[in-house]
Parts: structure tokens; C-alpha cells; sequence
């Protein structure tokens, strides 16, 4: 759902019952669980995002519970009983504000869920049919009035019902569009009377249901009649439409669909758990998200961006090789911003224009941001918070800017906040609607029904200050088509640079080639923006986007033309780049340089383009080129991998001027094999990455392990036994060899692991580790003779023995006996080993882990609770010395968390979490596995030999798999190697972290875990 809840949980082993029997009884007559789930779900209320027993603030009393800023007052516009649950809003032409009550959440009418996956994600029996078919939901869409002029909205009516996971509604000029995935649906309304003329149709399906917080959401009109939507982060979608067959992708995304030739596509890829969207009013895109550090994301027309890589999958583009984050930020670090507007209403001053408003549901405030250019993007700064409350009910979901200029809050209402419950216990009879306005104001739309409007007066209201109005006036008029407006709107944008005139001339098909080269030259560097954009929408390659990309000053401009540049013809797409790379300061450009290379990526298999492109010696020469384009151009179509590919790549590099920039395309080329070796090449590749090893001396030891020359295993492990070779070779050669699993590096490997033949930590670190790649039973025997010798406790060399050993059964047998016979001390042995060798089920194995390390313990539930409410006592009648509490977090939570810049890096940095609240910590560390954060899921390998290694994912591709362990190094695993590969239910972090502490250094923790916050 819109507030996008921190709670990607991965459910704990002490909860197994629990999970099979809600998936058994959830459906829509049998809301899922009982009261004992609920009872354990209510304690462990982690982060404070589930149900308590706290009252709600009665609707007449709520604007005194809210703390506003001094410039601003606030008016409860609708609530319950005639609102419940409100997610999204918007306006039709009338100035009518229409509600998305998403009262069915948080499980479909009608569905059965079968089972659970590991991120909560829901695999149901069928696929829902569209409304009205099929079991009808209870979301509903209500469409509300001003009957009386005072601004206020005073009648309301349900327009549609039964709906099922409904999330968003727009109304266009024939009918209603709602957002009920996994259907896009029309419901026809001619007259405009608000009674739909029949049953809906569906328009798309295919978008994901696996989880309701995070299903597609927030439709809206884009200036250039597409209906813009976001789809949310945990489910996946194959959509189809009329034209448009089975477009795949997993998690976040921006989309869009075109009502008329019924194209769907992906507009831009990635982003955090998108449940918002705002388009601005120069027609750019953006989201908020529920990551912490930064308040939302720009996107540019075909970008990428990041993701939860383990949990979200990979980008639809395997050879993007990079992506954007969220704008950089300045202010408040906590989680989450997952709703997002921009401010350009016209009412408030200026300095409030073009500032985000950010409402935060987790901590029950709204924020206010300065949206800063930054580059061809933007960076954020917070400024004094717009709304604050100590009501934990006030869950704001949505906002919006209104017809009136004021600011529309959607108020969810209710304590609780987390979907990790499964339990249906949502305050489902309650909701909120606010609009927040200068203080003194008193705002009324007062221009009536735009359809009614004359053309001229809609033309007219392109100069008011309120982009609502300006926005939906010209949607109106593109709408309506009328062909007199045309020479008026035209000379608008000669003479003002008016987007929205050229916004309706594009709706009504009156710009035509002409005309947008004409606006190519226009002063306004937005019509010129928009103009690239338009034509590139219409995949039409004209000339003169190429003589714009010599001359244009402007970094937006250029980065819409990258963003054509990647739709259009390969010839005058990389025409348009070949020109915009010629200058060197783009370089540096957060955005640009990879909407550079995104575009020649598109085109990378018009061969006779990428030669044309190359054609000028020039081009080689150029900054952006060396260092963004050609290096992965060559990984690109090594990694492609094809016949033809190679080709590619063959000839590429013989087109190369001179052997620095034929080393830049071999470097490139060799990324494509991280992890495995070098396949065969064609001759004359092959022969110029043999120069290139051979240039290299000492330090191409690795590519030519990579390429399997002759003697390259025997040189290399010579160069790695040799004390004078420079170290980071050493280490390199030492992970290359391990990762090829080379057969006669083992003595070397084992000889350096074991400090026989060198004195340097990170070189006998590495070997230990890499020793793992090898199935050979004197690795064991080595690495334990040397534990008490070489193998010193410093510099986590024991530790990492530990994980060697455990990588494989026969040598986690070795490593137990010695635990046994008490050769190896139990605190020697990591926690995290502990637990990966309580996760081999052989039953004799079984038996000695449980001798040496004792029965795994189980706390009950009702232990659990009570050591929770033991803990909160004690914590809350206590007081603790920080600095004291300093020491033991760096012992105890330091290896893994971040706290006031000290510690690792492990599990997720604790700074923007609720730190004043025991309801955050005491559930988190007393029940790790109740919640897992978003990108710190741990996955279990198992390699054809036997291998076991765990880690949390790093970064993935269709040939690899790339884990970060928990000494923190990566591990890259090939796929085809990989016998089994699956996502781990338990978190790391162990059960128990108090166990061996006293009351008083439990306090002294807490004591500096909370230090500054108010509790």
C-alpha cells in the first residue's frame, strides 16, 4: 500500500505454524489468522508500526493533535464513517475531488492464499477476474462536492463499488479509469453523470498481486495524454494491452499507457518501493520512496535505477552496467518518504513553490523539502517539518495538490502501519482527508467546469499561477480537439515558451514536423526539451535533433536528447550522441554520462551505426567516450556472447587508433567474466588481448589466467609465492585462481593460509577464504593444524577459518570434532558459522553440532513476550552510562551496524531508525527474523562440488550471482555451477545477544542506542 512499510519481513523459523495456517485460511471469507497470531504480532510490535490498544482521536478533535508550522492551518475536509481508509486523490475537470477507499486491503476478495514466499509475498490460487465479475471487493471510489462555493467540500457519493485492490482513479473525457490490479479498467461515462453506462473495460492486466502494500498505484495523466502509473517494489508483472503484448518486469518501475493506440510500456525502471508519482509542471517525473536518506527519485525518460537487487530482481537491461539513486539530500535520515509532491499550486509564497511536500507515515509527520537543481537533476534540503503530531494513528498516505491551490492530505489512519501480519486487524472504519493552506487563507476553485469552458477561456487559464488548472485546461483542450485553437495555442508557444499550449497542439495532433523544427530553435529550453521528447515518443528520427545536440547549452535538454537518442533509428540516435559527447563537462554530470551510454547500448546491434559513430577519429579522443562508452560497449557484446557479438567485439577492437584505447576495450571485455574464465575468441581478439597480457608484464598474470593461456597457472603461482611481487597483485592473483578454481594453486593457497609463507594479514585472509573453492580434504587438515599457530585471532583470520571450514560438510565434521574435543574454543567460532552449520540436515551431523555447541535454542513465544516486557521495564525505570554502552555496542552490534559513523556495514546502518522507541528495539533484537530490511536478505548457494557459501546479494546478472559474506567480502558465483540458490529465512543476526549480559550493561547499551532521542 502507498506507505510502502519498512517491514520487508522474511518470517522467523519460530513462526512456521503461524505462516501455514493463515496461508490455509486467508481468503475473502475467512480473514486470515486468529486471535493468538494477533496477540504475538501486537507484541512484537517492531518499529511501533503495529495495532496497540491505543484510542483514537475523535474527527472533530484531530486538528488540535496537529503541530503546524506557523505559516499554515489545516481543515479536515472528510472522515469517517463516509471515509475509511483513503490511499489516493484526485480532481476531475469539475474541481470534484474523487477518494480511493482501499478498504479491502490487505488481501483480494475471492482469493485463497496458497503460500507465503520468503519476502511475504503472496502466491494466491487463481487470478482474479475484473470487476464486476468475481467475488466483489470492498474498495470503493467516492467522488466529492463543493455544493455550496465556501471551498469546502460538503457532499460526497460512492460512484463504484465491489472494486478489489483498487489503488488510483483518474477521469477522462469519455469515463473513469481505475487501477484495480492486475487490470487497467475504463468504465464508460458519456453524460458525465458519474454512473458508469456498463461494465468496465480492461484496458491492461498482468500487473502483480503478490503484495497488496506494493501493487501498481497512483494513475496519472501525463501532460502528453498517457496515463503515467508506478508499480511498487515486491511484485512482478507480465502486462499486456490491446497492442502491447507481455511486457515482463519485477519490482519498481515508472510506467505509461496511451489510451488511444494502446501502448504500454516501462518509462523508466527501478527506484525505491515507488507508491507515488508526481509529474511537475515542466512535465518531469518523479516518486517518493520508502528507503531512508533521501526524500524521492527523478526520473529521466528511460532510465534505470537501483534496486533491492536480491528481492526485487534485476533490471530488464542486463547490459545497463550501472543506474541512478534517489536525489541527494540534506536533512531528516529517517525512513520514509514513500509519498511525494512538488508544490506548484499558485496559494502558498514563493518560497514554498517548487518545494516537496513529503508525507512520512512511519513517524506521523509531513515533511518540507527545497527541491535543488543538480546537474541535469536535483538534490534535496529539508526545511521546517509542515506537519508534526504525537498521534500515532496519523498515517498520511498521499498529498496533492488541489483546483484551489491548497494542499490535500489522505490520512490512513490507523496505529497500525506494518503488512508484516498477517492478521486482518485493520481499523478499517477510519480515515482522514486535510487540506493544509497559508494560514489566513481561505481558497475556493472558482472556475467551474472546464468542459463547459469556451477554448479561449481555457487558453487563458494557461497563465494562472495553480498548475492544476493550467495542466487540466490543456488536457481539456487537447481532449476536445478543436481545430480553431490551433493558430492560438501555436502563437502561444512562439511568443511565451507556453508548455501547455504545445502540450494541447500535441493532444489534438497538430505538431507536425514543421513545426517541431521550427521549436527545436525556440528560446524556452522547455519547449525545446519537450519538443526532442515529443518527437522521440513518435520514434522519428529527425535531423535536426542532431544539429541541436552540437549547439544545446541546457543539461535537461541534453539529457532528453540521450533519452530519444536511445528510441529512435540507430544513424541519428548515434548521431545525436556522437555530438553531445564532445563535451568534456557532461562528464561529471550525475545523470548524463549513463543516459549516454544507455542510448548506444539501445543501438549497439546496428552495426553499420556503431561504425559510423567511430568513424571520426575524433571520437575515440573524447573524455565521456574513454571513460563511459568504450569499455562498456566491449563487456556489452562479450557479455551478449553471440556469434555475431563477438564479431562485434573483434572488430571494435581492431578499429581501436592505438593500444591505450584498445586496453581501455579489453579491460571492458574482460569485465564480462568476472568470476569465470575467458571463453574461446576469435583469432584476432584473441590475439590482441594476448598483446595487451603480454604489455601488462607482472599484472597481466590475471588475464591471462582468465584466458587459459599456456603456462599462465604456473607463472602466476610463482608470482603469487614471490614475497617481492606487490601485494595487491598477490591478492588478486590469489582470488583469481580460487574463483578458476586452479588445481595448482592449492599448495601455494595453503602455504599462505596457513602463514607459512607470508606475513601479511590481508594476503593470508584471502587465501584462507579462496581455499574454499577447492573440494580437497588437506585444506581442513591445514588450515586446523594452523589455528593455534599462524592462524592468530587478530585481523579476523580465525574467524574466516571458521567460514572456510564450514563452507563443506567433510570439513565442517573436521572443525566440529575439534570444538569437541575442545582443541577449538566455542567463542572462537562466529555466530554466523554456528548458524550455517546448524543448517546441514544430515541427522549424525546434527547430533555433533548439538555436542559441540549444545541444542539450538528454541525460546517460545510466550518467552519471548515476557523478556520483551521484562526488558521494557527495566529499560524504562533505568538509567545507563553511554559512554560504558558505547563499548558494548561496538562488541556486540558494531561488527555488523553503523551507529554515529562508528561500526560495519553488514546489516543495515541504525541512524535513521525509531532509536527513542524500546517498540523498535526490544522485537528487533529479541526476534531478529521477524523483519529483515529491505537489501539485507541473506541467500544460501550450494555449487555443484558441495560449497555452501551465505551472503547477502551484492549484484546479479543472467550469468552470475555476486554475494557480500559476513567478514564482508564479495563471492561470485556462475550460475550454471550453482545446484541450488534460494533465499535464506533467518537473519544473521543471532537470537540471544543479551544472554551473557547483565541487567546494567544491558542498560548501558540502550543508554548510548538512545542517545539524543527523546523516549
Amino acid at each position: 500500500m502507498r506507505f510502502a512499510v519498512l517491514m520487508m519481513a522474511v518470517w522467523a523459523s519460530v513462526f512456521p505454524s503461524i505462516r501455514n495456517s493463515v496461508a490455509q485460511t486467508t481468503s475473502a471469507d475467512s480473514p486470515a489468522g486468529n486471535e493468538k497470531v494477533a496477540e504475538i504480532f501486537r507484541t512484537f510490535s517492531a518499529k511501533g508500526a503495529q495495532r496497540d490498544e491505543s484510542e483514537l482521536t475523535p474527527p472533530d478533535q484531530m486538528i488540535d493533535r496537529l503541530r503546524l508550522r506557523s505559516d499554515v492551518q489545516a481543515d479536515l475536509i472528510a472522515h469517517e464513517p463516509e471515509l475509511s481508509q483513503p490511499l489516493f486523490l484526485s480532481w476531475d475537470s469539475r474541481g470534484r475531488m474523487w477518494a480511493v477507499q482501499y478498504r479491502q486491503y490487505q488481501y483480494p476478495a475471492g482469493l485463497k492464499v496458497e503460500r507465503f514466499d520468503q519476502y511475504l509475498r503472496a502466491v494466491y490460487d487463481k487470478v482474479p477476474e475484473p470487476p464486476p465479475h468475481g467475488a466483489a471487493g470492498a474498495d470503493k471510489i467516492t467522488v466529492f462536492s463543493d455544493t455550496d462555493g465556501d471551498g469546502l467540500y460538503d457532499s460526497g457519493k460512492d460512484v463504484i463499488t465491489g472494486l478489489n485492490i483498487a489503488t488510483s482513479v483518474q477521469v477522462g473525457p469519455n469515463g473513469i479509469w481505475v487501477l484495480n490490479p492486475p487490470y487497467l479498467l475504463h468504465y464508460p461515462d458519456a453524460d458525465g453523470d458519474d454512473v458508469p453506462d456498463g461494465d468496465p473495460e480492461v484496458h491492461l492486466s498482468g500487473f502483480g498481486l503478490q503484495d497488496t502494500h506494493s501493487v501498481a498505484n497512483s494513475l496519472l495523466w501525463g501532460p502528453d495524454g498517457w496515463l503515467y502509473g508506478a508499480n511498487g517494489s515486491t511484485t512482478a508483472g507480465t502486462v499486456s494491452s490491446q497492442a502491447t503484448k507481455g511486457v515482463r518486469f519485477e519490482g519498481q518501475c515508472i510506467w505509461r499507457y496511451h489510451p488511444e493506440t494502446k501502448v504500454f510500456e516501462i518509462y523508466a525502471e527501478g527506484g525505491g518501493n515507488t507508491f507515488s508519482l508526481e509529474i511537475d509542471s515542466h512535465g518531469q517525473v518523479f516518486s517518493g520512496t520508502n528507503g531512508g536518506s533521501k526524500r524521492g527519485y527523478h526520473y529521466p525518460q528511460g532510465s534505470y535505477s537501483d534496486k533491492n537487487w536480491g528481492k526485487h530482481g534485476p533490471l530488464t537491461n542486463p547490459y545497463a552496467f550501472g543506474y541512478f539513486t534517489g536525489m541527494p539530500m540534506k536533512g531528516d535520515t529517517r525512513r520514509f518518504a514513500q509519498a511525494f509532491m512538488i508544490y506548484e499550486g499558485g496559494l502558498f509564497s514563493k518560497a514554498f513553490d517548487r518545494s516537496i511536500v513529503a508525507p512520512n507515515s512511519l513517524h506521523n509527520l509531513i515533511w518540507n523539502s527545497r527541491l535543488i537543481p543538480d546537474g541535469s537533476t536535483y538534490r534535496t534540503e529539508d526545511v521546517e517539518n509542515l506537519v508534526e503530531t504525537d498521534d500515532r494513528w496519523f498515517r498520511p498516505v498521499y498529498a496533492g495538490a488541489g483546483p484551489d491551490g491548497a494542499v490535500y492530505v489522505a490520512d490512513w489512519y490507523d496505529t497500525r502501519l506494518s503488512h508484516v501480519n498477517p492478521v486482518d486487524d485493520w481499523h478499517k472504519n477510519s480515515g482522514r482527508i486535510y487540506r493544509i493552506r497559508p494560514k489566513g487563507s481561505h481558497p475556493v476553485y472558482r472556475a467551474g467546469d472546464l468542459t463547459e469552458r469556451s477554448s479561449d477561456e481555457l487558453i487563458a487559464l494557461f497563465d494562472s499561477p495553480n498548475k492544476w488548472l493550467r495542466r487540466r485546461a490543456a488536457l481539456v483542450l487537447g481532449w476536445r480537439n478543436d481545430s480553431d485553437a490551433t493558430e492560438p495555442l501555436v502563437e502561444r508557444v512562439d511568443q511565451s515558451g507556453s508548455l501547455e499550449s504545445l502540450w494541447a497542439l500535441n493532444l489534438m495532433g497538430e505538431l507536425s514536423t514543421e513545426r517541431a523544427a521550427d521549436w527545436l530553435r525556440n528560446d524556452n529550453p522547455h519547449i525545446r526539451r519537450w519538443t526532442v521528447r515529443l518527437l522521440g515518443d513518435r520514434r522519428e528520427g529527425h535531423r535536426q535533433l542532431v544539429s541541436l545536440a552540437e549547439t544545446e547549452s541546457d543539461l535537461q535538454v541534453r539529457s532528453q536528447l540521450a533519452s530519444t537518442a536511445k528510441r529512435i533509428d540507430g544513424p541519428t540516435g548515434l548521431a545525436i550522441i556522437d555530438r553531445l559527447t564532445r563535451r568534456d563537462e557532461d562528464g561529471n554530470d550525475p545523470h548524463l554520462p549513463l543516459l549516454y551510454w544507455w542510448a548506444v547500448e539501445a543501438h549497439a546491434d546496428d552495426w553499420n551505426a556503431i561504425q559510423a559513430f567511430f568513424s571520426d577519429d575524433t571520437s575515440w579522443d573524447r573524455p565521456l567516450v574513454r571513460q563511459h562508452l568504450l569499455g562498456r560497449l566491449a563487456q556489452r557484446y562479450a557479455a551478449a556472447g553471440t556469434a555475431a557479438d563477438m564479431d562485434h567485439c573483434d572488430a571494435l577492437v581492431a578499429l581501436a587508433p592505438d593500444d591505450a584505447t584498445r586496453e581501455i576495450l579489453l579491460v571492458g571485455l574482460t569485465k564480462a567474466f568476472q568470476g569465470r574464465s575467458i571463453p574461446e575468441l576469435p583469432k584476432r581478439l584473441d590475439r590482441a588481448l594476448s598483446a595487451y597480457q603480454e604489455s601488462r608484464g607482472e599484472s597481466g598474470a590475471v588475464l591471462a589466467l582468465r584466458s587459459g593461456r599456456q603456462g599462465a597457472a604456473d607463472a602466476a603461482v610463482k608470482l603469487l609465492r614471490d614475497r617481492s611481487t606487490d601485494l595487491g597483485l598477490r591478492i588478486e592473483i590469489a582470488y583469481t585462481l580460487g574463483e578458476l578454481q586452479e588445481p595448482k594453486s592449492v599448495d601455494a593457497l595453503l602455504r599462505l593460509a596457513t602463514g607459512r609463507e607470508t606475513s601479511e594479514p590481508a594476503l593470508q585472509r584471502v587465501a584462507i577464504s579462496t581455499l574454499a573453492n577447492f573440494d580437497e580434504a588437506r585444506i581442513a587438515a591445514g588450515l586446523i593444524g594452523a589455528f593455534y599457530g599462524k592462524i592468530s585471532r587478530e585481523h579476523g583470520l580465525r574467524a574466516a577459518a571458521c567460514r572456510t571450514l564450514a563452507s563443506r560438510a567433510a570439513w565442517a565434521d573436521r572443525l566440529l570434532e575439534e570444538v569437541i574435543q575442545w582443541r577449538v574454543r566455542v567463542p572462537e567460532v562466529p555466530e554466523d558459522v554456528i548458524q550455517r552449520l546448524r543448517t546441514y540436515e544430515d541427522p549424525t551431523f546434527v547430533a555433533r553440532v548439538e555436542q559441540a555447541f549444545g541444542k539450538a535454542v528454541t525460546v517460545s513465544s510466550a518467552d519471548k513476550i515476557a523478556e520483551i516486557e521484562r526488558l521494557t521495564d527495566l529499560l524504562s525505570h533505568s538509567a545507563g552510562d553511554s559512554e560504558a554502552g558505547r563499548k558494548h555496542f561496538m562488541t556486540k552490534c558494531g561488527t555488523c551496524h553503523k551507529l554515529f559513523g562508528e561500526g560495519k556495514t553488514i546489516g543495515p546502518p541504525l541512524d535513521g531508525y525509531e532509536r527513542g522507541s524500546l517498540k523498535f528495539w526490544l522485537p528487533a533484537i529479541i526476534e531478529p527474523s521477524l523483519e529483515i530490511r529491505e537489501g539485507f536478505q541473506s541467500y544460501m548457494a550450494l555449487t555443484d562440488d558441495g560449497r555452501v557459501v551465505t551472503g547477502m546479494m551484492a549484484a546479479q546478472d543472467p550469468k552470475t550471482v555476486t554475494l557480500r559474506t559476513a567478514d564482508d567480502q564479495t563471492v561470485v558465483l556462475v550460475r550454471e555451477d550453482l545446484e541450488e540458490f534460494k533465499a535464506i529465512k533467518t537473519s544473521l543476526m543471532p537470537e540471544q545477544v543479551f544472554k551473557d549480559m547483565t541487567d546494567q550493561q544491558i542498560t548501558d547499551l540502550f543508554a548510548y542506542l538512545m542517545l539524543g532521542t527523546r523516549r
